[in-house]
């Protein structure tokens, strides 16, 4: 299973080192990844500096960092080697006094944003080996650690819920992580049964042609979905020539408890609908999830409150 990196966005002030940072990563990793040089954390920055209205800025950033596919670096040396760098080369926008107003800034984004699961700050000018192997750490994140970054999200999140978390995860087709013990939770076994047996029925009937068009479905149909008010709400799978795509959607989700075991058990889902659909084996698996609401129980006149269990 691999944890894909989408982007890998450099952040920082003027004179902090991105550019060089950005040409060492490509260089060491001949190119694995798509950088970014700058994102919506600057933008909300330098909105800020010329007193421009946030808003849009704050919810494009909230997206890019609910997106744990997402990985950003802050570099932030210290201003005695940001003053140093401009001595020596100054810089086109900035005097001393915007620029240390500038970096003022990012001071304050890293301590509102610097426990996010998916951000790195990098205060020491040779930070390449250390950005590196916590990227590549990051691709290889089990289910269990993926459960733990987006449970750190909702911990850090206002109210303790970060709502829209989405992320992607690939795997070759044989499913080598499941852990089958996990499907016999005993609080969601009977639960993720149900799932289940509607998903693999659905699919079943829709082939053999039982449906309102009394047409058989071929494995590359769209009506492979299932849909429900419960926490998982949707799950639909789509096979498209080399991949079987696999979307789902939790309505809601309390990270802390449940999150792992509804990772697992959509894991092993996509395992039975690959198996149903007789995939060849070099078909890959790519499953996209959205949490709308991702969660931790909340205390309540000293009870923890949450949802019912589905």
């Amino acid at each position: 299973m691999k944890f894909i990196t989408n982007q890998l966005i450099l952040e920082g002030p003027d004179l902090s080192g991105k550019t060089t940072l950005y040409y060492d990563i490509h260089k060491a990793t001949g190119y694995k990844w798509n950088i970014q040089d700058r994102s919506s954390l600057s933008m909300l920055i330098f909105a800020k500096f010329y007193n421009r209205d946030t808003f849009t800025y704050v919810e494009t950033l909230r997206s890019e960092l609910y997106n744990l596919n997402n990985r950003y670096v802050i570099l932030l040396p210290d201003w005695a080697t940001i003053s140093k760098r401009y001595a020596e080369r100054g810089d086109e926008l900035h005097d001393l006094i915007s620029l240390k107003r500038s970096y003022n800034f990012f001071e304050e984004a890293v301590l509102e944003f610097g426990d996010y699961p998916n951000v790195m700050i990098a205060r020491h000018p040779d930070c390449l080996q250390n950005v590196v192997q916590n990227v590549a750490n990051l691709e290889m994140s089990s289910l269990k650690q993926i459960q733990e970054q987006v449970l750190q999200l909702a911990y850090i999140s206002d109210n303790k819920e970060a709502v829209g978390v989405n992320f992607t995860v690939y795997d070759n087709g044989k499913f080598e992580q499941v852990d089958y013990e996990a499907l016999n939770y005993e609080p969601e076994k009977k639960y993720y049964t149900g799932i289940k047996l509607k998903v693999l029925s659905k699919i079943v009937n829709e082939r053999k042609g039982k449906n309102v068009y009394e047409r058989k479905e071929p494995k590359e149909s769209r009506r492979f979905i299932y849909t429900d008010d419960t926490c998982i709400s949707l799950a639909q799978f789509n096979f498209r020539k080399d991949c079987l795509d696999c979307h789902f959607v939790l309505r809601s989700s309390n990270v802390r408890d449940t999150l792992y075991y509804d990772l697992n058990f959509l894991y092993s889902l996509c395992k039975d609908v690959y198996s149903t659909l007789k995939l060849d084996d070099n078909i890959f698996c790519r499953m996209r999830f959205t949490i709308n609401s991702a969660h931790i129980p909340v205390i309540i006149n000293n009870k923890e409150q949450d949802e019912s269990q589905y």
